[in-house]
């Protein structure tokens, strides 16, 4: 427990220590949005690009299958619940599914999973994030659209679809650190220590970030809906990905364990930011953001626990 609490404390500190900061004020909405734009398009990136300039070595895409199917099942289970139970809008459905299945794997995923797993979590780590970023808010959006009967224009929509996911910094940083990695060059001197300090500043920025924009969410809506999510979230989403992962496709313990973590992150901003964009769900989506957030501090420290024998 010990070892534990070295580990995941100090992460979730930082979080702590944002969400005080901009409780209180001291922080503007705009320093938290520059704050929180640094991390996202310069530390984040750079931290990436690092890992994979590096080269990836031997990749086994079976990791991406295990956390997708983990994140499909649960995405129906949401949709056909609050179908069933709550008697939701079909747009309603489709923001409680994503609400369920998308992890806050840049913000809170990177560092944690960076933190706890070192180098031999790098790998499934920037696999599950490539394809986390190219194929869940597309397929997400393509949905929403379909229910407001936009379904015809399919060109102009894959259009949007590509343009959005390449002009993505993490995606764009993916691209080029593995692109860079392929080459098998050294970064010259001035550039790699540029990169390094970018790097530097990512988990902690990212983690205070984090904890600052969170005073932008509060908890409103259905209160019951919104629970359902949220312990889909953080409990069907990783049992699913543990199972497939651990009976169905027998990965390394140490790639399981990642996928298993990855999968118990709580639920990532996106969802508010599509719900707002499309004016429904509002509510219930910042409501399972913030709740989902502050319980994963025990969730996580409990899953962490039991990968590490403590």
């Amino acid at each position: 427990m010990q070892g534990i609490i070295e580990t995941v404390l100090p992460i979730f500190a930082l979080v702590l220590c944002g969400y005080a900061l901009g409780r209180r004020r001291w922080m503007t909405e705009e320093a938290i949005t520059g704050l929180a734009n640094f991390v996202f398009y310069l530390a984040i990136p750079a931290l990436l690009f690092r890992s994979l300039a590096r080269g990836l070595g031997p990749v086994d895409l079976t990791v991406v299958l295990a956390y997708f199917s983990g994140v499909v099942l649960s995405f129906l289970l949401a949709f056909a619940i609050t179908r069933a139970a709550f008697r939701t809008l079909y747009a309603e459905q489709v923001l409680a599914g994503m609400g369920s299945s998308f992890s806050n794997t840049v913000m809170l995923g990177i560092p944690l999973v960076l933190t706890v797993f070192g180098e031999a979590g790098r790998v499934p780590l920037m696999l599950i994030i490539t394809f986390h970023s190219i194929l869940i808010i597309p397929a997400v959006s393509l949905l929403l659209e379909i229910g407001r009967g936009r379904g015809k224009g399919w060109g102009e929509m894959a259009r949007t679809t590509l343009a959005s996911i390449f002009a993505n910094p993490v995606i764009l940083a993916l691209l080029a650190g593995t692109a860079w990695g392929m080459t098998g060059w050294s970064l010259p001197t001035p550039a790699e220590r540029f990169i390094d300090l970018l790097s530097g500043a990512a988990t902690p920025c990212a983690l205070f970030a984090l904890g600052a924009s969170l005073t932008g969410f509060k908890i409103a809506g259905d209160l019951k809906e919104t629970m359902v999510v949220v312990l889909l979230k953080l409990f069907a989403h990783p049992a699913i990905v543990a199972v497939f992962a651990w009976f169905v496709l027998d990965l390394e313990p140490g790639v399981a364990a990642v996928a298993i973590v990855m999968a118990a992150l709580p639920a990532g901003a996106n969802v508010f930011i599509l719900a707002q964009h499309y004016n429904t769900y509002m509510a219930r989506s910042a409501s399972a953001v913030l709740i989902s957030t502050g319980l994963s501090v025990i969730t996580l420290s409990l899953l962490i626990a039991l990968f590490q024998g403590g």
